[in-house]
């Protein structure tokens, strides 16, 4: 049939429901019963109590509205020609709802992102018939899509017992001084992939003792029945996690990051307070870096002295030394060499750094001779790719 003859039908059919004082509703309805209705057009089951079809018709208004006619069609909003967002089925608006999910997960957003008038503003333009769900809907839906992937990872480790796993697992300390373990898992899929995902991260809240870091240990692996599949855990150097390991029976191996971070430091004389020549020169660049990163004068001249000597250049800032990453001595004493004179016309202006704090911040010769001795050598065992 096409499509004007169907019009005609219609047409006639909405007549015939004016002129029998029926509502105009049913030309798009089918009765299920007295409380259900089904949709002509989508085939939905919709709701209509008592007979009572103001519910149904605003189904229709909002995913079939090309297909009204009569009054019907003129108590909406004129539609535009396109029609394919406005036409999609409920499974569809579901399925964005997961892909805002998945946004938030792998960009780690706030979930409160979707109520801001600009994310709601920026999905009524990609997709206008899409209501964006509520932060505490959103939470749902994270919180059952975090099982399934819990539950996609523990079928994968445990679909053949033979395979085996390791753990590595640290306890950091979050910016609101909140202790927590992570816990990640390594092993070989059945298609030979290298699979390496985070199995929990718990807080902390009794003493980091053997005993309670085993405990928690032991809880994460029952919970995904791998404890008997677990080989070895991998750790830092620290005495209570070496013997959370051997409690349970797995190997003992420690990390080789950190155990070369200590290597390092200890070769440098800088994993203790001692009177070395290196030691003293780290911790008088520290000062230098530490002065320029709490004023905000100094780091603005800073910039203002490097575009005036290498205008081709972008400006850079200072690099400080972390106690715990041994190659960011490299790459603090890198960054020094090279904004060496921008820093030195710094601290001889004395409208940015006071006299005194100068003479404390200013380093010596034989400082700067040692950064470029040794940055040389560093560079020889470890390079930034």
């Amino acid at each position: 049939m096409d499509t004007r003859k169907r019009y005609v039908i219609l047409t006639a059919t909405a007549q015939y429901f004016v002129m029998a004082g029926r509502s105009e509703a049913w030309q798009y309805l089918d009765k299920v019963d007295k409380n259900k209705a089904k949709c002509k057009f989508c085939k939905q089951e919709l709701a209509c109590t008592g007979g009572n079809t103001s519910g149904p018709m605003r189904h229709v208004r909002s995913k079939h509205p090309t297909m009204l006619l009569g009054s019907a069609a003129k108590s909406i909003d004129p539609q535009p020609k396109d029609t394919a967002f406005t036409a999609r089925p409920i499974s569809e608006s579901r399925s964005e709802t997961n892909l805002i999910c998945d946004v938030i997960g792998e960009c780690m957003l706030a979930i409160s992102v979707v109520d801001a008038p600009s994310f709601t503003k920026l999905m009524a333009f990609v997709e206008p018939s899409y209501k964006v769900p509520c932060r505490q809907t959103m939470t749902k839906r994270l919180e059952a899509q975090q099982e399934r992937l819990k539950s996609k990872v523990k079928e994968e480790m445990t679909v053949n017992k033979a395979t085996k796993v390791t753990l590595t697992t640290d306890i950091w300390t979050s910016l609101t001084n909140e202790a927590y373990l992570s816990v990640t898992t390594s092993y070989v899929d059945p298609q030979w992939r290298m699979r390496t995902p985070v199995l929990v991260t718990v807080i902390m809240d009794e003493l980091h003792m053997a005993d309670y870091i085993s405990q928690c240990l032991v809880k994460t692996t029952d919970e995904r029945t791998i404890t008997d599949q677990v080989m070895a855990v991998v750790h830092d150097g620290a005495s209570n996690m070496r013997e959370a390991g051997q409690r349970n029976n797995w190997k003992d191996i420690g990390c080789a990051a950190h155990k070369l971070h200590l290597v390092v430091s200890s070769a440098l004389g800088i994993d203790k307070v001692t009177n070395s020549t290196i030691a003293k020169c780290v911790a008088a660049c520290s000062r230098l870096v530490g002065h320029f990163s709490h004023s905000a004068l100094a780091t603005s001249e800073l910039m203002k002295r490097q575009r005036g000597m290498e205008p081709d250049k972008t400006p850079r800032k200072l690099i400080q030394f972390c106690k715990t990453r041994w190659n960011s001595v490299f790459d603090m004493f890198q960054r020094l060499f090279e904004l060496r004179w921008p820093v030195t016309a710094v601290l001889s202006d004395q409208s940015i750094v006071k006299l005194s704090d100068a003479k404390t911040l200013d380093m010596r010769d034989e400082h700067w001779q040692l950064i470029d001795h040794t940055r040389v050598l560093t560079s020889l065992i470890w390079r930034r790719p």
